[in-house]
């Protein structure tokens, strides 16, 4: 448990400084609860699904805010999945790079929901 922990927050932060550092590229995330679970610790650029047509999300950040990537981080349950999956294939013909790394650290830190992360480490210590 005090491994994830430490795990998450370094996650958090490194997506953090990924974040101010690249500013043409989206942290894409299912909802608005996980925009504000990231976005809480000073994590920017984040954008919600909101339940849109993917081909519309992905044409909206290519086009009307210029995004060049898209960080992927879709939840681990069979919904958050199929999403995972399907951006994967529409965003790249958008010209949009993918970065899928921060899922996999996530992954790592036993969270299985974004909206999560802040109660995760509140109840930390």
């Amino acid at each position: 448990m005090e491994t994830e922990i430490k795990l998450l927050k370094n996650f958090l932060l490194d997506l953090k400084q990924f974040s101010l550092k690249n500013e043409s590229w989206a942290i894409l995330v299912e909802g608005k609860r996980d925009k504000w679970a990231l976005e809480k610790f000073g994590v920017q650029n984040v954008v919600e699904l909101k339940g849109r047509n993917y081909h519309d999300v992905a044409e909206a950040l290519a086009d009307k805010y210029k995004y060049r990537g898209v960080v992927l981080l879709m939840d681990f349950d069979p919904e958050g999945e199929t999403i995972f999956q399907k951006l994967s294939k529409i965003l790249p013909g958008y010209g949009l790079k993918i970065d899928t790394s921060f899922r996999e650290r996530l992954r790592e830190t036993g969270i299985t929901f974004v909206e999560k992360i802040p109660q995760k480490l509140m109840f930390s210590g």
